[in-house]
């Protein structure tokens, strides 16, 4: 019921069951699930591995395999008993848990009394619909996604489409499937979501997919450290709700900002932007038609790439799909290990049917750092010509930020150095930053009579 507030105390062992959310909260009286910790800060322990499911528990899908059980340990979800059409959780928050082993090579008893596998594709979390969920402080790991999120365009209004989701503080790391690139430490597709305070960690050795991906309209992505994945961050089309989508203009703008972002630049950009299911045409179902063609607004970040070579031939922040979709970018660090030759800007390709299409993005460039051998993209690949600003860029051969702390150095070129926002943005001004000393977030107060450029100021 509204206001009901669950707590589950640290114990030694583990607790090995699932748990289905399908309770309707408000926003003065949420339903709570939280852990209670140790005296140690230790979290209460959800573990998939044998966990007995409750006898009769009503998850949706149950003739299909029990399948809905099976993708996760705990389900946001109605009750199978409940109106496919209108019924849906509100105001549901977990937090203050670790929650892990959903993955194929484990087991459980399910409600059916009977024993089996975990599905492949499933969560620690996983948000099958809901109003209003916040996902805080929890450790999510070994599983298959560690958090997911689904919205659906079929004919049910809005009961089917997941909105308000903030995913908060959070320790998400190790999961995925080995040799699998299409399942990732988050990975989520809902209306109106944002990404603050998380360290996201690299996926289990092995796995092949991103630390964060997301189809979601109005996104926004604050404050995290995020390090490895094929992609840091991979914004692409809304796959199964493009209708909803589409017609939200808050589909068309995603805002990343404040970030620690630190990869291997030899397995694929750090930023990618626009879609991934190509070769369609202008009047098709799926692919291009439905790409984000809009702006993404990335600036206060420090990003650092390590590496040689790469799948673009060389390490390279930024992959935007067509030239429909645009990046305005300012006030970064790019950093890019000295054992790159040819440290680049962004991928010169992408998949795209390029008969109605044309690869390669366009940027719009503030003050930002980066190395002097700096460049667009990697000599001889073919770039459309739609980059300006590329000459507001302040260059040095060495980086101007503390290796272990991603501080600014002191008397740095990117001390006090930003530029204003750009009014787009004036909705989401740099007021935090993460603090990795702690793993958490801090206010960031001006030093100086600017701030410092990327994620981290410099107390003077």
């Amino acid at each position: 019921m509204a206001g009901d507030t669950v707590r589950i105390f640290y114990s030694a062992s583990p607790y090995r069951g699932h748990i289905l959310l399908a309770a309707k909260g408000t926003a003065s009286a949420p339903v709570r699930v939280c852990g209670v910790k140790g005296p140690n800060g230790e979290r209460p322990i959800i573990d998939g591995q044998n966990a007995v499911a409750r006898k009769g528990l009503s998850y949706t899908y149950a003739s299909a395999n029990n399948i809905q059980e099976s993708r996760a340990l705990i389900m946001i979800d109605r009750l199978g008993s409940q109106d496919w059409g209108t019924a849906y959780p509100t105001h549901i928050q977990v937090d203050g848990l670790e929650i892990r082993a959903q993955h194929p090579s484990y087991t459980f008893t399910n409600s059916r009394g009977l024993k089996q596998a975990y599905e492949t594709f499933g969560a620690c979390i996983w948000v099958e619909r809901g109003k209003n969920i916040t996902i805080a402080d929890n450790i999510l790991h070994d599983c298959t996604n560690g958090l997911f999120s689904r919205s659906v365009d079929i004919g049910a209004g809005t009961s089917t489409i997941t909105e308000d989701v903030r995913v908060a503080g959070n320790y998400i790391y190790g999961n995925g499937i080995v040799g699998d690139d299409h399942i990732h430490n988050i990975y989520t597709q809902s209306v109106r979501i944002l990404f603050e305070f998380n360290r996201i960690g690299p996926q289990r050795a092995g796995a092949n997919g991103d630390a964060l991906k997301d189809r979601s309209v109005g996104t926004v992505v604050r404050y995290n450290y995020i390090s490895e994945g094929a992609h840091s961050i991979d914004l692409v089309e809304a796959e199964d709700f493009p209708t909803t989508a589409m017609a939200d203009p808050a589909y068309r703008s995603a805002f990343v900002y404040g970030n620690i972002i630190t990869k291997d630049g030899r397995t694929g950009s750090a930023i990618h932007y626009g879609g991934d299911h190509f070769y369609s045409t202008p009047t098709g179902n799926y692919g291009e038609p439905f790409f984000r063609r809009g702006t993404l607004y990335f600036y206060s970040n420090t990003v650092t790439l390590t590496g040689t070579t790469g799948i673009y031939d060389s390490p390279v922040i930024f992959q935007l799909s067509t030239t429909l979709e645009n990046a305005q970018v300012w006030n970064n660090v790019f950093n890019f290990a000295s054992t790159i030759a040819a440290p680049s800007m962004r991928a010169a390709w992408d998949s795209v049917n390029s008969q109605y299409w044309t690869a390669g993005g366009t940027y719009v460039l503030g003050k930002n750092w980066a190395p002097t051998k700096f460049v667009d993209a990697t000599p001889g690949r073919t770039v459309p010509p739609t980059v300006t600003g590329f000459s507001n860029l302040i260059k040095g051969s060495t980086s101007p930020t503390d290796p272990s702390t991603a501080i600014p150095l002191s008397g740095s070129a990117i001390v006090d150095a930003a530029q204003a926002d750009l009014a787009a943005v004036v909705n989401h001004p740099v007021l935090y930053q993460f603090d990795l000393a702690t793993m958490s977030g801090k206010v960031r107060t001006t030093a100086g009579a600017a701030r410092d450029l990327g994620a981290l100021e410099r107390a003077n």
